[in-house]
């Protein structure tokens, strides 16, 4: 295992730990009533996202012991280490696709910052 990809799986195998830890937490502290309170939807779906996450990396994991770890499950092509370096748990190229767009939407600037006929057009 090259220094990135061990850098990866220690990196995961602790998420995993922390995660195992926390659905624990969740899980033996929730109280039994009656009737369901707006704290324990909550932590339902607090639990809910927990596990998927867990499932999520327990499965990253496993690719890795069996090296597959870092290729797309749609296409077959290889990832990148330093892109799996930024999500982890990354299952296909197209993962990556939100946080390409969050960065382009980042950079661009609001129809009012610019000289924008359609903008001027409200504020005749």
């Amino acid at each position: 295992m090259n220094g990135d990809l061990e850098t990866i799986y220690t990196e995961l195998l602790q998420m995993k730990e922390e995660l195992q830890s926390k659905l624990f937490e969740y899980a033996s502290f929730r109280s039994p009533a009656e009737h369901v309170t707006l704290n324990e939807v909550k932590t339902t779906t607090l639990l809910y996202h927990i596990k998927e996450e867990l499932q999520d990396v327990s499965l990253a994991i496993a690719k890795i012991e069996q090296g597959t770890y870092g290729i797309c499950e749609a296409t077959g092509d290889v990832i990148p280490l330093e892109q799996m370096s930024i999500l982890p748990t990354a299952r296909t190229a197209d993962d990556f696709l939100y946080h390409k767009q969050y960065e382009k939407k980042a950079f661009t600037p609001y129809p009012y910052e610019s000289n924008d006929s359609h903008f001027e057009a409200f504020h005749m």
